[in-house]
């Protein structure tokens, strides 16, 4: 996870205070990390359904997908994925402008 997103899931929880709360911090970062691997379906209605999949579906549509959920930090994983949404535009949006610019 990068430093911009680390500041983006703080922000979305709260700051970084929040972030130790509840269940902790290391808690909170599984869940955001795993929400990044998820977002990677690229839309709030892929997620949506992956959602409603089972767990062997789910594991094909997202690798990397961790056998460490709890119900609670799966639940959180795909709130935050969609939340995600808009930074993996803005990333693959930069990433082709930088293939524009470095051709």
């Amino acid at each position: 996870m990068t430093n911009e997103d680390k500041q983006f899931f703080e922000e979305l929880l709260g700051g970084l205070e929040n972030m130790s709360k509840g269940f902790g911090y290391k808690y909170n970062i599984f869940c955001c990390e795993q929400a990044i691997l998820i977002s990677e379906l690229g839309s709030k209605e892929k997620i949506v359904e992956f959602n409603k999949e089972d767990w062997n579906k789910q594991k094909e549509m997202v690798p990397g997908l961790s056998d460490e959920h709890s119900g609670n930090t799966f639940e959180m994983a795909c709130r935050l994925a969609i939340s995600y949404l808009p930074q993996v535009k803005a990333v693959r949006r930069d990433e082709k402008i930088n293939k524009i610019l470095n051709k």
